[in-house]
């Protein structure tokens, strides 16, 4: 069974960009937030402090959080073009960089969480069974007496210069557990059963902010993601 990759529901989207000694955090701090106001009057400011300083973008769940040692954008329930979210990391990543005399980033990482609901957990227990990437025979089941049931799997996938880990595992969730961001829709805007494909995109080498294009990154991981997503999960 392929699963159709327009159906995934992204519950959140992380784009983190690391680095080292950014002392001007504590100098700059203040024009920064001035610089973030200009261009973004509606990030509002919740916090600042000498540990980090906290933006969030009213009425569409974006946080903004940046430090001496990172810059971390997250957003719960995004629309699925992603617009607002990688306008605000292309411009905004860069602006504080530069503020902070950071010129290379030593890990850059998109991490995303997806949901693809059915309406029975079966369902997904059988797509992950189906492809091919647990494997547990049925006589070291029977030691147990019992059945397999909610099956889950973790494993990294690098080359040279990036990396994928994943986590896939089967859920059966109640409306009182604690999802990302408020539903407001009603009942029917809530996913019981679900297939949660965690993916974690992730630079192993040194990154230089004069050839970072985040809004092109984003783009280029789900890309990739929507080609190779459905076949990880099919047999075929």
């Amino acid at each position: 069974m392929l699963i159709d990759f327009d159906k995934l529901i992204i519950e959140n989207f992380i784009l983190e960009a690391r680095f080292k000694n950014g002392f001007l955090y504590w100098d700059n701090c203040g024009k920064i937030w001035k610089q973030i106001c200009e261009k973004w009057p509606n990030l509002v400011m919740k916090d600042v402090n000498p540990q980090k300083a906290i933006f969030e973008l009213e009425n569409e769940d974006l946080q903004l959080k940046f430090s001496a040692s990172e810059i971390l954008l997250s957003q719960s329930y995004p629309k699925s073009s992603l617009k607002t979210f990688k306008e605000i990391a292309k411009e905004i990543i860069p602006l504080i960089a530069g503020y902070l005399d950071i010129s290379v980033f030593s890990r850059i990482g998109n991490r995303i969480h997806y949901i693809y609901p059915v309406k029975k957990i079966e369902q997904a227990e059988k797509i992950l069974l189906d492809s091919g990437m647990i494997n547990i025979p049925k006589n070291k089941v029977d030691l147990f007496n019992g059945q397999l049931t909610n099956p889950g799997i973790n494993f990294r996938i690098e080359n040279d210069d990036v990396g994928y880990t994943f986590r896939i595992l089967t859920q059966s969730r109640t409306l009182d557990i604690k999802v990302p961001k408020i539903l407001t829709l009603g009942h029917s805007d809530f996913k019981k059963n679900v297939l949660l494909i965690d993916i974690d995109y992730y630079t192993k080498k040194p990154t230089d902010l004069s050839i970072m294009n985040f809004e092109a990154l984003i783009n280029t991981v789900q890309k990739n993601l929507k080609y190779s997503l459905p076949k990880l999960l099919s047999r075929s």
